[in-house]
């Protein structure tokens, strides 16, 4: 009965209303979807925070501990490479936009320059965080190398670091494919809609 009514209502209104609708709907969609993609942003800056964090103070301790030059060498390096990541998280957090913007045009706008942001750190991951991550393990091993019976352990460590490198870029390509992509499809379609 409610649904027949609903049928009539929406047949009987005009199509500038229905347009209306339309767009609301597409709204609601998208702030639906950017609400989850930020609440997994800000829980994924939160770990990469906190790992960090805990990365900088074990590698501080191991440059007092560490009986290895090279590993000394190492620990300064991943310490170095730590409070770059704290940076480039940091930097991004800077463009996040705010609900109360002037209008919601320009709020879009901002969204997806934080999206591309967001591609663009998750992309090029495997430049500043990947790649660094394979001297700097080789480095802090190496001293490590001259005791014979750690030497399995060493490549066994080694090659588990190149595993969970591989793992996250493939991680950060997905994300990028299907979550970041399809928003920022939605994005620009509103945009569109809102324009016309």
């Amino acid at each position: 009965m409610i649904e027949d009514e609903l049928i009539k209502i929406w047949q009987s209104s005009n199509s500038q209303e229905r347009i209306k609708f339309d767009k609301s709907k597409l709204m609601l969609e998208l702030q639906s979807s950017l609400g989850r993609l930020h609440r997994w942003w800000n829980y994924l800056e939160l770990i990469e925070m906190i790992s960090a964090i805990i990365g900088i103070l074990s590698f501080g301790c191991i440059v007092y501990v560490a009986p290895f030059v090279a590993t000394k060498i190492a620990s300064v390096l991943a310490i170095v490479f730590f409070i770059n990541i704290l940076i480039q998280l940091l930097g991004i957090k800077k463009i996040k936009p705010s609900d109360l913007e002037e209008n919601y045009i320009e709020y879009l706008k901002k969204t997806r320059l934080y999206l591309e942001a967001q591609k663009r750190l998750l992309k090029t991951s495997v430049y500043w965080v990947i790649l660094p991550v394979f001297p700097i393990m080789l480095l802090f091993l190496i001293g490590f190398w001259e005791i014979p019976e750690k030497r399995y352990l060493i490549v066994i460590i080694y090659l588990i670091t190149i595993a969970m490198c591989i793992y996250g870029y493939l991680l950060n390509k997905k994300r990028v494919k299907k979550e970041i992509n399809p928003r920022i499809d939605k994005v620009d379609e509103l945009i569109k809609e809102l324009r016309e």
